[in-house]
């Protein structure tokens, strides 16, 4: 009996680290009002809220992406950059993939990207307009 009671309270106490409150966070991403069809959504935190969890989600084929943080759906709520990654998958005629937008988006030094995870965001609010 006492091992069970002190396996459940070692279990109960976890690594020692809260958890953070975790909202859903999905949108589109799209470049002159067409989709991107494939890629990464990568969040990074601005405020001091210590998670140490990657924070991102792929983008489908609808330009559609669904953020996950360790192993669960969404992101702690707070304030982020945001970046989005192209898949540089290979043509197959020996050139180069070509970058469907401007290369500053998958820079976290250079994008310009940024919101609020939040737990009632408007309609769009985590959509990601980008440009060439």
């Amino acid at each position: 009996m006492c091992i069970v009671v002190v396996l459940w309270a070692a279990l109960g106490a976890g690594c020692g680290k809260p958890s953070l409150p975790i909202a859903p966070v999905s949108g589109k991403v799209t470049v002159d009002n067409q989709p991107v069809t494939s890629g990464q959504v990568t969040l990074i935190p601005q405020d001091d809220k210590n998670h140490t969890d990657l924070s991102a989600g792929t983008i489908d084929e609808h330009g559609v992406y669904k953020i996950s943080t360790g192993g669960s759906d969404g992101a702690p709520l707070g304030k982020y950059k945001v970046t989005v990654t192209a898949s540089m998958l290979p043509t197959g005629d020996g050139k180069p993939p070509s970058q469907p937008f401007n290369r500053k988006f998958g820079d976290a030094n250079q994008t310009t990207l940024q919101f609020e995870v939040v737990n009632s965001p408007a309609a769009g609010a985590y959509d990601l307009k980008l440009t060439k």
